[in-house]
Parts: structure tokens; C-alpha cells; sequence
């Protein structure tokens, strides 16, 4: 795989009240040129703070481990340390919109209500590119057209609150993609659809990432809409990745038990009859992460003595396809 981003030992903490906590511990995973990584799990395993962490849009109170690295490979080639540019730096400002778009999970609180939705869309083109107002405009004609967006000239001048759902869904995707960025990180954003217009916006953001040959990580709870529209997969449960791999490979063979109950819960039109299978329990906050491995508490597989004391490590299954869970090691030792 060439690879266009590498994040390598990513760890976050926050400081609150109560103490420090740390949501993100050792995610790892690389994102491929041309390629799409989805970033799976349930609300609280930490997909959104990940990706914001790439961004470097995390809240003052918000600390990266210095061990950590964020490496991306910009336009011109070189490797960067995104981790390590300094705020406000020329650099950071030029790959955060530029290079590395971002379509978040609700359109309303990305767009301001006081502005039309070309105002700020030309703001965002002229701040990455050298267009003046005018040509800058129309690129953003041209991308509300491209979105499918039916009569832009008139959807330039309207502001969010006038455009439905799914119409401002598209202009976000728009808004994020006016840059011509080469990664696209779109935060869950058919969550708020309904299933025809989720639909629509699957297939545009396919043939968008064709057209433009650009890298996008998808981050969603859905397992099936990963399958329709990623390459590999990582699935995160309370700030870990515990499994990755390409997608037809994590779906087809799940090494996991997690990523078994997120297949499991998924509804089929096969099994009208049957209950759906959800995973039993909660998620556990950030604050209450427990010893071991972090799912053993809902987990119908766990070794007792084994999985609520000691975390496990990352056991590679191929050289693109690895896991977290004692049940692996367990079954490799007895193998040999």
C-alpha cells in the first residue's frame, strides 16, 4: 500500500475536573493513496476525536503524547509531522482545508447561520488558493453542480437554514472538497439522512473519490455502509483499535469478538424472523476504562484471569491484517 498518512502510537488525553483521562491510547493505522479506511464503532470509542486529532481541531484542554506521530505526505511529496507544526503555522494552515478536508457529522454546525453558503465557501477557496472573488465563485458553482445540487447559481446565495438535509449535506461535501484536497475525512456524514438520500450521498462521495483520485477516511458505526464504500477497515472500541484489515477480509473472517457482535447486530433482509443481536452491555466512558483488555466487560468470550488483567497485545494475522484479543494468542500457542 502507498501510503498517504501514517498515524503511528496516537495518544490523547484530556484534563477535567475529575482528573486526566485519556480517550485515545496507541491507535495505529495508515491510510492509503487513493484508498478509503473506515473507522467503525459504537458512539464513545473515540472515531470523532481521532480524526480531529489529525486535524489538530482538539480543545485547549486536549494533549497529544509527544511519542505520538501524525505523518502525512503533502502535495509536494515530503513527509510532515502534523503532530509537530506549530498552531497557527503557515504549514498547518495550508494542509488543514487545503490538503486534508473534513465533512463533519452535522452540516448546521459547520455552516454559520449569518452567512450564505457561498460566502463561505469562497472565503474557504480563496484562503487555500490563489483565485480572486470572482473565479473563486465560480468553483463554487462549479462543485454545488458536481454535488448535484439543482440550480447552484440560486443554492450560492441561500443560507443553511433554507437548504433540506440532504441538500446541505451536499454542500458540506462541496465546501470540504472546493480545496481539491488529496484526504477527505468525512465524520459520519450520512448519520442524520434518511436511507434513500444516505444512498445518494454514498454514491456521490464514490464517484467524487474516483473523479478527483483523492484518499478519504469514512468514519460510521455501520459496518454495512463500510462495506459499501471502503477498501480497509479499522474498527475502534474505547480509544483502541482491536481490529484492521481489508474490508472483505475483516467482514468475511472476523478475528474479534467485538467486530462479530457489530456484524451480528447488523439487520439482514435474510433473517426477517430473527431477533437482532445486539452487544450486550454498554460502552464504558473514558474515565472508567477497565484493567485488561478494554471489552472484556462485555465480551461472551472472555478468559477469565487472562482478558480482566492483562491488555493484549497486537497479534498480525498478515502483513496488512492484524487483531487484539487473547483468544488469538491463546489459539496460536495451541497450534504450536
Amino acid at each position: 500500500m502507498d501510503p498517504i498518512l501514517q498515524v503511528e502510537d496516537l495518544t490523547v488525553a484530556f484534563r477535567t475536573e475529575e482528573g486526566p483521562i485519556t480517550p485515545i491510547q496507541g491507535v495505529n493505522f495508515a491510510v492509503g493513496r487513493g484508498r478509503t479506511l473506515g473507522l467503525v464503532g459504537e458512539s464513545g470509542s473515540g472515531k470523532s476525536v481521532t480524526t480531529k486529532a489529525l486535524m489538530r481541531l482538539l480543545p485547549g484542554n486536549a494533549r497529544i503524547d509527544p511519542q505520538s506521530q501524525i505523518r502525512y505526505r503533502a502535495k509536494s511529496g515530503e513527509w510532515v509531522d502534523i503532530h509537530r507544526l506549530r498552531d497557527g503555522a503557515r504549514k498547518l494552515r495550508q494542509i488543514r482545508g487545503g490538503e486534508i478536508g473534513m465533512i463533519f457529522q452535522e452540516p448546521m454546525a459547520s455552516f454559520s447561520p449569518v452567512y450564505t453558503v457561498g460566502n463561505q465557501m469562497v472565503e474557504s477557496i480563496r484562503l487555500h488558493t490563489s483565485l480572486n472573488r470572482r473565479e473563486a465563485r465560480a468553483l463554487a458553482i462549479e462543485m454545488l453542480a458536481k454535488v448535484g445540487l439543482s440550480n447552484p447559481g440560486q443554492r450560492i446565495d441561500q443560507y443553511a437554514h433554507e437548504l433540506s438535509g440532504g441538500m446541505r449535506q451536499r454542500a458540506m461535501i462541496a465546501l470540504a472538497l472546493s480545496a481539491g484536497p488529496a484526504l477527505l475525512i468525512a465524520d459520519e456524514p450520512t448519520t442524520a439522512l434518511d436511507v434513500t438520500i444516505q444512498a445518494q450521498v454514498l454514491d456521490l462521495m464514490r464517484d467524487l473519490q474516483r473523479d478527483l483520485g483523492m484518499s478519504m477516511i469514512f468514519i460510521t458505526h455501520d459496518l454495512g455502509v463500510i462495506a459499501q464504500i471502503a477498501q480497509d477497515v479499522a474498527v475502534m472500541y474505547l480509544g483502541t483499535i482491536v481490529e484492521k484489515g481489508p474490508v472483505r477480509e475483516v467482514l468475511k473472517a472476523p478475528q474479534h469478538p467485538y467486530t462479530r457482535g457489530l456484524l451480528r447486530a447488523i439487520p439482514s433482509l435474510d433473517r426477517l424472523t430473527h431477533r437482532l443481536s445486539p452487544v450486550p452491555g454498554d460502552i464504558p466512558g473514558p474515565s472508567e476504562r477497565p484493567p485488561g483488555c478494554p471489552f472484556h466487560t462485555r465480551c461472551t468470550e472472555a478468559i477469565a484471569g487472562v482478558c480482566d488483567r492483562l491488555e493484549p497485545a497486537e497479534t498480525m494475522l498478515a502483513p496488512d491484517r492484524s487483531a487484539r484479543c487473547h483468544l488469538l494468542q491463546t489459539a496460536g500457542r495451541a497450534t504450536a
